[in-house]
């Protein structure tokens, strides 16, 4: 049998771009980089359509970990814990494959949203599927100290550890000072909780006729990225087919960050905005108003269209914008950088 030190399980870039195939890369780099042995079964569905991405997204993965288990051997798999029923019940079949084919595995899961309490606490069958899946895993990372309480609230027991997210554009110098040209930016795939429709109502407001917005992602909804343009102004851009190269400009020439999501994790672009040093408006959902500070003035209830138009007003009229990002410069180097993100890593598989 051929022997691993980590199997990953779960998305990856170029397949998926979002914030967690994105760790599953950095974790799979990270762990090659110490001389790890790993080995990834990329389960991207989005790549697919209709039935082809359901039969994908339920057996496509499952077939590549039954053929991995009966000829390799790892001492870790590392898996993502989603927060949805289905999600749940896939991952309920993940693990029991593992601790049948592989019991000396060890499991480790990592949860990307803010939302632990939320969806355990919708049901009493939420919660009890919820505890069973966790029972599988040696230990389980989380992205903040609140969402661990709120694991905790859960399963009782603490096999769990804090990792919070880094950026992949790491800028040790904050970027100079450029003039402000009323130039906003959304980075965020094309989906309906992603708060776009929020955002693009927001700027067919008359106040904000002379701003203008750019909304940079792929298409994962397209029904919905149809309505969304019936009612999207002059000054409101989509960019759906940019290569990370572009994001990263474009972000970059941009005077702030929107993020209008209904609900988050930790967010990956708000912390490449802070490592650029640029500031950012966004809702007050699940670890965004720790990442920016309680006191942060750019926050805003989501769906709330009214308050995230007083919030863009508010931020142009504001005259330290320059103190600002360099705020947020200081706190993602202190607390998010690409050595601390590397450090928790190592730990996490010690």
């Amino acid at each position: 049998m051929r022997k691993f030190d980590v199997l990953i399980v779960g998305d990856f870039p170029p397949s998926t771009h979002t914030g967690i195939s994105m760790v599953n890369a950095l974790v799979r780099n990270i762990l090659a980089k110490q001389g790890k042995s790993v080995y990834a079964i990329d389960e991207s569905a989005w790549i697919h359509k209709g039935l082809k991405r359901v039969i994908h997204y339920v057996f496509g993965s499952h077939f590549q970990l039954i053929a991995f288990l009966l000829k390799s051997k790892s001492d870790y798999v590392y898996l993502n814990i989603p927060l949805s029923l289905a999600g749940q019940l896939r991952l309920l079949s993940t693990c029991f494959m593992v601790r049948t084919l592989s019991n000396h595995t060890k499991l480790i899961g990592h949860i990307h949203r803010g939302d632990i309490h939320d969806y355990a606490y919708r049901s009493l069958f939420n919660r009890l599927l919820l505890k069973v899946n966790l029972s599988f895993f040696n230990r389980v990372a989380v992205l903040s100290r609140k969402f661990e309480d709120d694991l905790l609230a859960v399963k009782g027991t603490k096999n769990t550890m804090v990792i919070p997210n880094t950026s992949l554009i790491e800028v040790k110098n904050k970027i100079a000072g450029k003039p402000y040209n009323r130039k906003f930016v959304c980075i965020s795939n094309i989906i309906e909780t992603k708060g776009l429709s929020d955002l693009v109502l927001a700027f067919s407001n008359p106040k904000l006729k002379d701003f203008r917005l750019r909304i940079v992602g792929s298409i994962y909804e397209p029904f919905f990225y149809q309505k969304l343009k019936e009612f999207t102004g002059d000054n409101v851009e989509f960019i759906t087919n940019a290569s990370r190269d572009d994001v990263t400009n474009i972000l970059k020439e941009s005077d702030c960050l929107i993020l209008p999501s209904w609900n988050e994790g930790q967010p990956l672009v708000i912390l490449e905005a802070m490592s650029l040093g640029i500031p950012v408006i966004a809702s007050a959902v699940g670890d965004i108003p720790n990442m920016l500070g309680n006191d942060y003035p750019f926050l805003y209830q989501p769906r709330n269209v009214n308050m995230l138009v007083e919030k863009i007003i508010a931020y142009d009229r504001f005259e330290r914008k320059g103190e600002l990002g360099a705020r947020l410069h200081s706190l993602y180097h202190s607390r998010y950088s690409n050595d601390v993100f590397e450090q928790n890593v190592i730990k996490l598989f010690s």
